[in-house]
């Protein structure tokens, strides 16, 4: 995939992500890619957070390898809610296998709403808190490592 093919996907990812999450009053629609690269090899993570939900992914892309080469990932996140002193944590992690040329952008992770992280305000909205969330994608082939973070507050009642 070429590099403006790879800008093409990660501008198409971002205007798609922050037209789906445009109605959100409360939460002005943050997002953050990170990438690393090894020569050839791009690894990517993401985050994109919503009115109500989180996306945070990992991908890899090889321009000297054909699209049908598979690599596994692992993509690990974690999302602090700080309010009051009080911290809220959640973590995940999954380890796939992906092919090359993921035309979508990151694909191997998570979509996570606030109302199932128990971060969520009645109407499914984060609650007010200052957040962090970390992506961090690991190419095990070549051993190479990609961190996005990303942090916001929201000051709004629920």
């Amino acid at each position: 995939m070429s590099r403006a093919r790879i800008l093409l996907v990660t501008v198409v990812c971002g205007v798609a992500a922050l037209a789906a999450t445009s109605t959100a009053p409360a939460v002005v629609a943050p997002g953050t890619f990170a990438t690393a690269r090894d020569d050839q090899l791009i690894v990517v993570s993401s985050v994109i957070v919503g009115a109500r939900t989180v996306e945070m992914m990992g991908g890899w892309n090889d321009d000297a390898l054909a699209c049908d080469r598979w690599r596994r990932l692992d993509v690990s996140i974690l999302i602090d809610r700080v309010r009051s002193g009080q911290t809220q944590r959640r973590t995940r992690a999954r380890s796939g296998v992906r092919a090359n040329c993921a035309e979508g952008g990151p694909n191997l992770g998570f979509v996570l709403r606030a109302s199932r992280l128990g971060m969520a305000c009645a109407d499914g909205t984060w609650r007010p808190g200052h957040y962090d969330f970390v992506t961090n994608t690991f190419h095990r082939a070549r051993r190479l490592r990609s961190i996005a973070s990303l942090f916001f507050t929201k000051t709004e009642r629920c």
